[in-house]
């Protein structure tokens, strides 16, 4: 069946489903509501901005970054334009997803705040690698918010707002791809510690941050994995035994992705036994799955590509959303970056004086490591249901 008959047939199925879509949609409008605000934690695929203020070479508030961003500016994110949290943020009904230590930042009603690091993990190793925020100080950062909240408009009211926001946990790659094989090393930790009980580390440290944020009253939580991170382009530039692969060949490195992949069934797997345990709190965790959007992008690029923001204005149009979705043009480059050779460049190595591709949209990652706005969408989009069960 060729392209353009799949793609009538496609449409004319989706006349079919179109009145259960809208009547969803408008049910998510309704739910958003009691949604009072939208709180994120982890590393640079969530991060809005806050290595700006921070002494750290891992900052992104230069050219080209931000060239897809609203007015072209560049934030801090690493992105040419919105990362994953900026989608979630809008499909939540929050205008600005901001950084938390900006000196800008006030308290406000219905925020939507970012206290995520570029270059972060779990292990506090990891963090000092790039001298940036670890995830117990971004709790930290939460108590010291949560108690300027509640002298803001009440301690009540501060409990009230905590129990029904949103809270997104992304983080642990860095862990495994900057901490314990470091850079082009794929053999083992240097203190002797295997790959599994190095999973095993990372899994409580994230449980223990999540119990953190329970404790400080979150409700609704969504926890990620990690990345398909063995199909970075700089990992398959410099995580390569083979010669010709980092030029050429530019295949993934599948221990990396097998590590990856073991570990983010430990998260699922703890996950499940945390709901279990705190449901009778009212808690409801779901897991947030970035490898498997980026699995289908390697597995089917022609089938994904720069989608419509999948926010509420976009679904309360499900006619106009689905129709783009179904005309979009796929990604052609998912093994390097746009910005520069594609092969190693990020953060101060992406910079003014990079060459970068003239279509953001064609492409998975921006830098060497950081995903395109298009990306980003899809793996938003690839998550809504997960955002839908912890706020129904």
């Amino acid at each position: 069946m060729s392209s353009k008959i799949k793609s009538v047939v496609f449409i004319i199925g989706l006349l079919f489903i179109l009145p259960n879509l809208i009547s969803q949609n408008q049910a998510r409008e309704v739910s958003n509501h009691s949604i009072t605000a939208f709180y994120v934690f982890g590393d640079s695929y969530v991060d809005p901005g806050n290595n700006n203020y921070i002494g750290s070479i891992a900052k992104s508030n230069f050219a080209p970054y931000g060239i897809d961003f609203v007015n072209q500016k560049a934030t801090g994110r690493f992105s040419d334009g919105k990362v994953i949290a900026d989608f979630l943020a809008s499909y939540l009904g929050f205008e600005n997803y901001v950084p938390y230590l900006d000196p800008d930042f006030t308290i406000q009603a219905k925020p939507a705040v970012g206290f995520a690091s570029a270059g972060t993990g779990f292990d506090n190793r990891t963090a000092a690698v790039l001298n940036v925020i670890p995830m117990s100080m971004q709790l930290e950062y939460f108590k010291e918010y949560k108690a300027k909240l509640a002298s803001t408009i009440g301690q009540e009211e501060a409990d009230n707002q905590t129990t029904s926001a949103v809270f997104i946990v992304n983080c642990a790659v860095n862990d495994f791809a900057i901490n314990y094989y470091g850079l082009g090393n794929v053999v083992g930790h240097p203190d002797g510690t295997t790959i599994e009980q190095y999973e095993e580390f990372v899994l409580q440290l994230l449980q223990e941050f999540v119990q953190g944020l329970v404790e400080l009253g979150a409700r609704r939580i969504a926890v990620s994995g990690v990345p398909l991170f063995g199909c970075w382009p700089n990992v398959i530039t410099l995580y390569s035994s083979d010669p010709v692969n980092p030029l050429v060949t530019r295949n993934c490195n599948e221990t990396l992705n097998s590590v990856g992949s073991d570990y983010n069934a430990k998260v699922q797997e703890a996950l499940n036994t945390m709901q279990s345990s705190l449901a009778n709190q009212g808690l409801k965790v779901a897991y947030f799955d970035t490898y498997t959007p980026m699995l289908n992008i390697l597995q089917n690029p022609a089938n994904y590509g720069k989608l419509q923001n999948p926010g509420t204005q976009v679904l309360t149009s499900s006619i106009s959303y689905f129709l783009f979705v179904c005309l979009f043009v796929g990604f052609d480059v998912i093994n390097k970056g746009c910005c520069g050779t594609g092969l190693l460049e990020q953060a101060v190595l992406c910079n003014p004086h990079s060459a970068i591709c003239s279509d953001r949209s064609k492409y998975e990652f921006f830098d060497s490591v950081h995903l395109t706005e298009a990306a980003s969408s899809v793996i938003a989009g690839a998550n809504i249901a997960a955002i839908n069960y912890i706020t129904n």
